[in-house]
């Protein structure tokens, strides 16, 4: 989702404002006046920052916040410099929540792991690249294929998949782990990297190489009498998987797509040392763990079990990198 500033204040912090309940408790004067500016046509670009100047300078974020974060300098920046332009509507992309609560979605870790699970079930099987493929890739490699009917294709068939018996939980952010930065989009082209115009303003994680270390439990279960019932048709070859298994497969997959992440996206540039140096980070810190990825901005590899199988010819030319070096979504598992 978006909010635009009819939605948000940023003053010292970032105030995800209840407009509808300030606007209750207005003064009859001051509702009035709101009144006579949204009664103008507003349709005119005079009016749209208008409303944005008198939410600003006359609501309470204290009283009517209905959630608060930091927020970086350089979108505070560009939220002062852009607030009197009435072209940019300064969209900002929030982390999905609960109530005032961030979370990252059971459904989401589930899916980053069954791409690493799927990775591992290849191990060097070759597909050939058709139409409809990746639906029977992934029926195949989890031996959930059932024979079509009067010879038409044979399908996958979510009875025999595995990871139904596999369960995750939403996974809730501490308080203060978020923030909002400035995503940008970098171009590879002529040996150099070159910023985009394209202006994203989104909410992220605080991490260590961000020098504020973000902690959280993530509960992983896999329920033994769904896959040892004979009559759910789960395959055997996935009988005695652990959620160890698990877990080695994703540091094993995120740890290969690092590598060629980087590869990808700075061979043959000049000035990418930086963001070299910070890969190099990330596999450091990843010692003793599980190295793990999710989220938006991982990246097309991180979401495709192996190279053989990607349709997207063009991958390495652009990354979304924050404070100008960091690749997003990697995260350490333990267990």
């Amino acid at each position: 989702s978006t909010l635009e500033p009819l939605e948000y204040v940023i003053k010292d912090k970032f105030y995800r404002i209840n407009l509808e309940e300030w606007l209750s408790a207005l003064p009859p004067e001051r509702l009035k006046e709101f009144k006579n500016l949204t009664g103008r046509d507003y349709a005119q670009k005079s009016v749209l920052t208008a409303l944005r100047r008198f939410v600003k300078d006359n609501i309470d974020t204290v009283k009517y916040a209905e959630w608060v974060i930091d927020v970086s300098e350089e979108v505070r920046g560009i939220y002062d410099s852009k607030f009197n332009s009435p072209e940019n509507q300064l969209p900002v992309a929030p982390f999905i929540r609960t109530g005032i609560s961030p979370y990252l979605p059971g459904s989401s870790i589930k899916g980053a792991v069954r791409t690493a699970y799927l990775n591992l079930l290849k191990s060097g099987t070759q597909f050939l690249k058709e139409k409809r493929r990746a639906e029977l890739v992934e029926g195949e490699l989890l031996r959930a294929i059932i024979p079509g009917k009067e010879g038409s294709f044979p399908r996958f068939t979510i009875d025999k998949d595995p990871f139904r018996a596999i369960k995750v939980k939403d996974t809730f952010l501490p308080a203060g782990s978020t923030f909002f930065a400035e995503a940008i989009n970098y171009n590879k082209k002529d040996g150099h990297l070159n910023p985009t115009s394209i202006q994203i303003l989104t909410e992220v994680t605080y991490g260590s190489l961000l020098n504020k270390t973000v902690s959280f439990d993530m509960e992983i279960q896999i329920d033994r009498k769904v896959i040892l019932r004979p009559q759910c048709g789960i395959d055997s070859l996935h009988r005695n998987i652990t959620v160890q298994d698990l877990l080695h497969a994703c540091n094993n997959f995120y740890t290969k797509v690092l590598t060629e992440e980087c590869s990808k996206f700075l061979t043959g540039v000049s000035g990418g040392e930086h963001i070299r140096a910070v890969y190099s980070q990330i596999l450091e810190k990843a010692k003793g763990g599980y190295l793990f990825r999710l989220g938006w901005g991982s990246g097309l590899i991180s979401m495709t079990i192996s190279e053989d199988l990607r349709t997207e010819r063009r991958y390495g030319k652009s990354k979304h990198l924050i404070d100008k070096r960091l690749p997003m979504g990697f995260v350490k598992l333990s267990l």
